[in-house]
């Protein structure tokens, strides 16, 4: 596992992770502009009440998309079984 030093919102902190280096980079990127977001429209200069507000976002993305991965998988099952279902119906005609 390789290191990567990082900053956020000031901070340098050295993070090692299952994910390349690259990735670790784009995600360091993400949180500390979530949390330069918030700075820029909150009054509060509290770093610890932004970043955790910061976290709230990011987790409600992440679970915004998590629902929506779901329904597209639904949505594929469903699609699914409409192609066997035609396939059947399909093969029974060029059966006879």
């Amino acid at each position: 596992m390789k290191s990567v030093r990082v900053t956020i919102s000031g901070v340098e902190y050295s993070i090692k992770g299952d994910v390349d280096t690259e990735t670790t980079i784009q995600v360091a990127k993400y949180v500390d502009s979530k949390i330069a977001e918030l700075h820029n429209s909150n009054a509060s200069r509290d770093n610890i009440k932004l970043t955790v507000l910061s976290a709230l976002n990011i987790a409600g993305e992440l679970f915004e998309s998590k629902a929506k991965h779901e329904e597209d998988l639904q949505k594929l099952r469903e699609y699914e079984e409409k192609v066997a279902t035609l396939n059947r119906r399909i093969e029974s005609i060029l059966e006879t």
